[in-house]
């Protein structure tokens, strides 16, 4: 298929209009912008849009309405929920995205030298289809790397077939819509629990939890579901412009403390890595590990809980 450009520079005021988008149950915010594409899929509505208030990389893109990444800032969440939990585990070679059907995460994998194989459990074909053509530089060229496998489908057929095989990953990236949605049963302690038996003797799963200003309920009821699967659940927090608000994320896992990983360790883990790679990341870096899970006091009542699980194991 034909790639064009996944970048403007057209700033004008020509043709835009508010594109909406729900923060939790009780905000809304716009963004104004200008269409590029749009899909219908069996499963969803696909939109490309560029976004002038992100300047000339605001291309971005929306599932049903809401938006998911764009090429200004993508690079935070899929940043924070890959290298903080591959670096803690530090010898990571088998990955699973479950979502992720953009590239990205799949992306901040594969700078890891250790990574052998990602796997991309995506739903919707039309996905990938649509941001290798509009936005093929979110993905830059995880798609085409001989270690990443795409799979069309549900993820929770993935998963069952996965156990069944007695697969086993290092790491899963649950790269997803928000749990409030379709993605809702992907985000339960069933499920949780499902992963956690895929899951190496180190291994670890990275989530996103939702907006813990306007999202709370949600963002406690993930965390809720998380401790009472995992030894450790560690949350952490980023500040995502294309969301409007501060986002939060979760480590989980029963061997890894990724919070408490020793810094010494941390730049051991990234050198062996690929110190190219990772010296190329625009959010996170190893100077910046401790601070990405230093809950601010006035979140501390959504995030912060002890990190031993809630329920029996």
């Amino acid at each position: 298929m034909p790639v064009i450009s996944d970048v403007t520079a057209d700033d004008s005021d020509a043709a835009l209009k508010p594109f909406s988008a729900p923060l939790g149950p009780w905000a809304t915010y716009a963004l104004a912008g200008r269409t590029v594409a749009t899909a219908v899929s069996p499963y969803q509505h696909i939109e490309i849009v560029d976004l002038p208030a992100l300047g000339p990389l605001g291309r971005a893109y929306r599932l049903d309405g809401r938006f998911m990444a764009s090429l200004a800032d993508a690079h935070i969440c899929h940043e924070c929920m890959v290298h903080p939990l591959l670096l803690a585990h530090g010898d990571a070679k088998r990955v699973l995205v479950i979502g992720g059907g953009d590239g990205g995460s799949a992306r901040e994998a594969l700078r890891h030298a250790s990574v052998t194989e990602v796997v991309i459990a995506e739903l919707d074909a039309q996905v990938p289809a649509t941001i290798l053509q509009h936005m093929p530089s979110l993905a830059d060229g995880a798609f085409d790397d001989r270690r990443t496998t795409l799979v069309i489908g549900d993820a929770r057929d993935f998963v069952d077939a996965a156990l069944s095989h007695h697969d086993r990953f290092d790491a899963v990236i649950f790269d997803l819509t928000e749990a409030d949605g379709a993605a809702a049963p992907l985000h339960d302690a069933a499920f949780f629990t499902k992963v956690r038996s895929l899951l190496t003797p180190r291994g670890g799963i990275a989530v996103q939890l939702g907006a813990p200003w306007f999202e709370p309920a949600q963002v406690r009821r993930v965390l809720a579901a998380l401790r009472s699967v995992f030894a450790h659940v560690q949350p952490m927090t980023a500040y995502v412009p294309l969301y409007g608000s501060q986002w939060a994320l979760a480590v989980a896992s029963d061997a890894l403390d990724a919070r408490g990983a020793d810094a010494n360790l941390l730049q051991a883990a990234a050198q062996r890595a690929s110190p190219d790679q990772l010296r190329s990341l625009r959010h996170y870096a190893v100077s910046r590990h401790t601070a990405l899970f230093d809950i601010s006091p006035d979140l501390t009542d959504t995030l912060d809980a002890p990190t031993t699980p809630i329920g029996t194991r």
